[in-house]
């Protein structure tokens, strides 16, 4: 379902009531700028990104980067971000 920012303000409560149907795509003029979901969605999502970091660590691993170097590395992307 795509509605625009104005409709999604209008109408929030009942969008809300609707997220388990299904994402809802925020639109301004015609562009996604955001997505409901629901919340298990939002923690499946979450549960799926954490598995997919542990294996990148895990191939460093393997390739021969040491645990501090994948640290100091995850350390200083955080940084980076914030």
């Amino acid at each position: 379902m795509d509605i625009s920012i104005a409709e999604a303000h209008n109408h929030l409560s009942s969008l809300l009531k609707r997220v388990g149907d299904g994402p809802i795509l925020i639109t301004r003029r015609g562009k996604t700028v955001g997505v409901l979901i629901s919340p298990e969605e939002y923690e499946k999502l979450s549960r799926i990104g954490a598995y997919i970091q542990l294996l990148e660590i895990s191939r460093e691993l393997k390739e021969g980067s040491s645990a501090e170097e994948i640290y100091r590395a995850s350390r200083e992307e955080l940084e980076e971000r914030s």
